[in-house]
C-alpha cells in the first residue's frame, strides 16, 4: 500500500514539474509581469514622494516671496525712510515740487 502511494505521489510530482515546464513560457510572462508590477508602483510611489517635497518648496518660497514684500513695503513708508536717512543729514523737504508744463510745439 505505501508503495502504490509513494508511485502516486511521485507521478504527481512529475506531473507538476512537466506542467511547470510545459507552460513556463507562461510562467515567465506572469513574472515578468509582477515585476513590471512592482516597478511602476514604486516609480509612481517615488514621483509622488517628490510632487509632495516640491509643494513645500513652493509653498516656503511663497512665504518668503510675501514676507520680502512686506518688509519692502514696511521701509518705504515716509517715517521709515526718515529713520534711515537721519544719521546722514537729510531732512524732508518743507516746499512742495514745482511743476513744470511745457508749451506744445504744433
Amino acid at each position: 500500500m505505501a508503495n502504490f502511494q509513494d508511485k502516486k505521489a511521485t507521478l504527481f510530482r512529475l506531473k507538476w514539474v512537466e506542467w511547470i515546464f510545459v507552460n513556463l513560457p507562461f510562467v515567465c510572462y506572469l513574472v515578468l509581469l509582477g515585476v513590471i508590477y512592482i516597478s511602476n508602483a514604486h516609480a509612481s510611489e517615488k514621483a509622488v514622494r517628490k510632487t509632495e517635497v516640491l509643494k513645500q518648496e513652493v509653498k516656503d518660497i511663497r512665504w518668503r516671496a510675501l514676507n520680502l514684500k512686506q518688509e519692502v513695503m514696511q521701509g518705504s513708508i515716509q517715517s521709515q525712510i526718515e529713520e534711515k536717512v537721519k544719521d546722514s543729514g537729510l531732512k524732508p523737504s518743507t516746499t512742495p515740487p514745482y511743476r513744470i508744463v511745457a508749451d506744445k510745439v504744433d
